[in-house]
């Protein structure tokens, strides 16, 4: 257990805990999970890796079903799952596979490229000895995750179980709706990365740049930020094949910075 300064009895609660497997380690606060996940493999002493952020669930069968087929394919480096995101008592997103009930093994990279499918860390369970080839999370990002999943879903398989064993929770305090922004540079920085080491082609790039100017400029446009909303629609459309959507919004967005 990796604490980022927390201020509550945090570690009150982990001590009172009588069990040995658990080790606990304090840090002085960051807001980069990534350098946690980093302090915690610099420690970690099992084959197998598997993450849980503070404020997801994992299901009971969730270590296990993955665990035993791991040790039944060799051949597979890592395990996913699919997901149910709630709030409070409310299931907001019951699943996030379009599959259900079924499992395949198979390399995703494509997929991710295409943005068809999504890895939540901690459904994932790893072989450490992929570190090796795929290093460690990039400190200077707040999280890594997304930058790190696209390596190891380029270097290994996966086998990908179209069933949720992980509960992801939605609340006010999600690093995904605090940072949206610093998400989208972070998805930016991971597709230039791939292009620089000849794992995606230049389309790619435009595609991915395209996609996020336009969501950054969404966010701008309901924040009424109408000069950046247009500044994003604009890089949006630079990088990205002329679409109607796309279009649409940068003009109605250069019609209200005209009259601001």
């Amino acid at each position: 257990i990796i604490d980022d300064g927390s201020e509550d009895n945090t570690d009150e609660i982990v001590n009172a805990i009588q069990d040995e497997r658990i080790h606990y380690f304090k840090k002085s606060h960051t807001g980069h999970t990534s350098i946690l996940k980093n302090f915690a493999l610099g420690i970690a002493k099992g084959n197998l890796i598997a993450f849980i952020d503070s404020d997801d669930l994992w299901k009971k069968e969730k270590l296990g079903t993955q665990v035993k087929l791991m040790n039944e394919n060799s051949s597979v480096s890592f395990s996913i799952s699919d997901v149910t995101t709630f709030r409070n008592t409310t299931i907001l997103i019951d699943h996030s596979y379009k599959l259900q009930h079924t499992v395949e093994y198979k390399n995703i990279f494509d997929q991710m490229r295409k943005g068809q499918m999504l890895i939540y860390n901690p459904t994932l369970v790893i072989r450490k000895e992929c570190f090796n080839k795929v290093g460690l999370f990039n400190e200077a990002m707040f999280s890594g995750d997304y930058q790190f999943n696209m390596r190891l879903a380029y270097h290994f398989n996966a086998a990908v179980i179209y069933e949720t064993l992980v509960l992801r929770r939605a609340h006010d305090s999600n690093m995904s709706e605090l940072m949206p922004f610093e998400n989208y540079a972070e998805y930016i920085e991971t597709y230039e990365y791939l292009y620089n080491n000849k794992m995606i082609r230049f389309s790619d790039l435009c595609k991915a740049k395209s996609n996020a100017f336009f969501k950054m400029g969404n966010i701008y446009s309901l924040n009424g930020q109408k000069k950046e909303a247009f500044s994003n629609y604009l890089n949006s459309f630079k990088y990205g094949i002329p679409v109607p959507l796309h279009f649409l919004r940068l003009l109605r967005t250069l019609r209200s910075v005209k009259h601001v």
